[in-house]
């Protein structure tokens, strides 16, 4: 059978599932033949009590990191005091105990022969699947972020990041230099593929074609600041089109779909239209037909804004991540601005709607961003060079993986933690299959996505 590469996807925040289908997508465009490619919502689908809850749990402290003042500038320091990484490995593999044994089982189920991570907590288990149960597995994970912060699981597998601002963190906490790629940011097919214009997709959603348009979103649980923000355009009564996405949060959603029904006591000026929506998996097509999109640092919803060619405006940045967000899409690639006060954003739109020219300045800056191409194939690249090592060590040792084989998909690692994992023949080493891709000393040179050395 083919060899079977597993991806492990996560709610913690939406953006942990958007990076992750990015990879998805290239990979089965340019590998879909060669490769058994599935994925899996690893915490949630085989009903483990204890894995489940701490999926829940994983999303509550995303929620308060949105939602409680200087929570998430707190927690991200404190772990990193106590230890990062180690103060983590012990809480789930001492204290939270149950789910760490029951992730482990959940991978065991699946057998991978390559599993790829994007969240610190299915990196902690596919490094301890490797060093438990099959030695022979590789391990790939994707920082979707734009920083880096201490819980990742350093000891093992590769660790792709996708920015010289997370590459220097991850030096910085001596991650192993054998092991760090870097690409460019990975985005979705379906937005990289998006043909539509912004008049076409105000048509689209029913929107005026002669109004300045904000779209408002705030993460999928909207606990930030949007919307206090929101409100504050609304009191405006500014002559745009303001649309606000509520995401997952039903309260929020309810009593803006009020506001726009005319049932509030908060009311719309005659010259505003104003649209409510819940969660949309489309919701990039809305941020493609504004003309500013203003939302918390949440990099990933960032990312789709930049990709449908909408400047941002950013209002809050709950942690280091986020922050992190600032750092590369505004403050070094100029891709719009921030705009942490109500007042000072209601200022910046009432220029912007007379005056587009800054705008027009951002845009140019998102064209040359973009122009560096999606990383998202450079990623499905190494996944593809380590699947080949994996195959070479397999049938140095006699094992083959042909996918005319009618075999269990994981006979291709029969007998390997019997033989202690063996390397493949001198004559088969990594530089002979690895592609020209990796970590770099200087801004070089950068194609399809591909950072060259």
């Amino acid at each position: 059978m083919k060899q079977k590469i597993l991806l492990t996807y996560v709610e913690s925040g939406f953006g942990h599932i958007s990076s992750m289908d990015s990879i998805y997508d290239a990979l089965c465009e340019k590998y879909g033949d060669v490769y058994d490619i599935q994925k899996s919502y690893i915490l949630t689908e085989d009903g483990f009590k204890n894995l489940v809850g701490m999926n829940k749990f994983v999303i509550k402290q995303v929620q308060n990191t949105n939602k409680i003042p200087y929570f998430g500038r707190f927690i991200f320091p404190i772990i990193s005091l106590l230890g990062g990484q180690k103060v983590m490995r012990f809480f789930h593999r001492q204290m939270a105990v149950k789910s760490f044994k029951q992730g482990l089982k959940a991978l065991q189920m699946r057998k991978p022969n390559v599993i790829i991570s994007n969240h610190y907590f299915t990196n902690l288990l596919a490094v301890e699947y490797k060093r438990r149960i099959d030695p022979d597995v590789v391990v790939i994970n994707y920082n979707p972020d734009p920083t880096l912060h201490t819980f990742w699981d350093k000891r093992d597998g590769l660790f792709i990041v996708n920015n010289p601002l997370a590459l220097a963190k991850a030096q910085k906490y001596k991650f192993k230099p054998e092991n760090l790629r870097m690409v460019t940011p990975c985005v979705r097919q379906c937005v990289e593929k998006n043909t539509l214009t912004r008049e076409q997709l105000r048509d689209k959603f029913g929107l005026p074609q002669d109004k300045f348009t904000v779209v408002i979103a705030d993460g999928g649980y909207m606990l930030g600041r949007g919307p206090k923000f929101a409100k504050a355009l609304i009191k405006s009564g500014l002559p745009i089109t303001l649309c606000v996405i509520a995401g997952n949060n039903k309260k929020r959603y309810k009593k803006f779909q009020a506001i726009e029904n005319g049932t509030s006591r908060l009311k719309v000026a005659p010259s505003m239209t104003f649209k409510a929506y819940e969660f949309m998996t489309n919701a990039y097509e809305l941020y493609g037909a504004a003309d500013v999109f203003l939302t918390k640092g949440g990099p990933n919803a960032v990312l789709d804004s930049l990709y449908m060619h909408t400047p941002v405006m950013i209002n809050y940045c709950p942690h280091v991540i986020e922050a992190g967000t600032v750092k590369v899409f505004i403050k070094e690639h100029g891709c719009g601005e921030t705009t942490f006060t109500k007042r000072y954003a209601v200022k910046r739109i009432r220029a912007f709607i007379k005056d587009k020219s800054e705008l027009m300045e951002y845009e140019d800056n998102i064209d040359e961003l973009i122009a560096d191409g999606n990383g998202a194939t450079a990623v499905a690249d190494i996944i593809n060079a380590e699947a080949v090592n994996q195959k070479l060590a397999y049938e140095a040792r006699g094992i083959l993986c042909d996918a005319d084989d009618d075999r269990d998909a994981n006979d291709c690692l029969a007998g390997s933690a019997a033989d202690g994992g063996a390397q493949p023949d001198a004559e088969k080493t990594s530089e002979d299959v690895t592609p020209n891709i990796g970590i770099t000393a200087d801004d070089g040179d950068s194609t399809d996505g591909v950072v060259k050395r």
